[in-house]
């Protein structure tokens, strides 16, 4: 396996990461089901207090890049900041022009989450992430040899007590759903050491 990828490659793969997340956002936004990490934190206060997702995404994603900037790999960030504003502009564009009648908060749990995993799948292995928490799984794997994807699922135990106090038991359920499957997707496919494409992500 080689070491790197080329710029091609990263751009390829970095795009399609952004479309897949930006397409689960748009799933769940419209079957009112929440996700884990800065994302599912953009939703739900989007929904308590109806503002639009894309700023509110951005703008909570923005403290976690000075972590990033001064205690991680700087393309990682940029990158990482490029994905983040590509996806709050994408899933508003998305949002306004796509429309998914009769569909169901745990198929949206189902497809979203999926998607959800296997678009964040794709820009951690390009040396990118979506922002947020992210980047904080993302340090502590690189950093400490902890698994990304069940790192997140403790931190997203946030959202679900939010969830709890805030809304319906089918959304509670269809948002645990969609969080587990989500962190699984990344739990078993982005372990330390089985894919290592750009080394030197976190500066010492």
């Amino acid at each position: 396996m080689s070491p790197s990828h080329s710029w091609l490659e990263d751009l390829f793969s970095l795009a399609i990461g952004v479309l897949v997340v930006s397409v689960a956002i748009v799933v769940l936004k419209q079957a009112g089901v929440l996700v884990g990490g800065v994302a599912g934190l953009a939703l739900l206060i989007g929904r308590v207090f109806e503002l639009e997702f894309g700023p509110l995404f951005f703008a909570l994603s923005a403290p976690f890049y000075l972590m990033a900037w001064f205690r991680m790999n700087r393309v990682f960030t940029l990158k990482s900041l490029g994905c983040v504003g590509l996806i709050a502009w994408l899933s508003e564009l998305l949002g306004q022009r796509i429309a998914i009648d009769g569909l169901s908060p745990m198929m949206a749990a189902v497809v979203g989450g999926v998607l959800c995993g296997l678009g964040l799948l794709a820009l951690f292995r390009h040396n990118a992430s979506a922002g947020g928490f992210n980047v904080l799984v993302m340090y502590c794997q690189e950093r400490f040899n902890l698994r990304a994807g069940y790192l997140q699922m403790g931190l997203d135990l946030v959202i679900l007590v939010a969830t709890f106090l805030l809304f319906s038991a089918e959304t509670l359920l269809a948002s645990t759903l969609c969080i587990v499957l989500m962190n699984g997707v990344l739990g078993v496919n982005h372990r330390p050491g089985r894919y290592t494409a750009q080394p030197g992500l976190v500066r010492t």
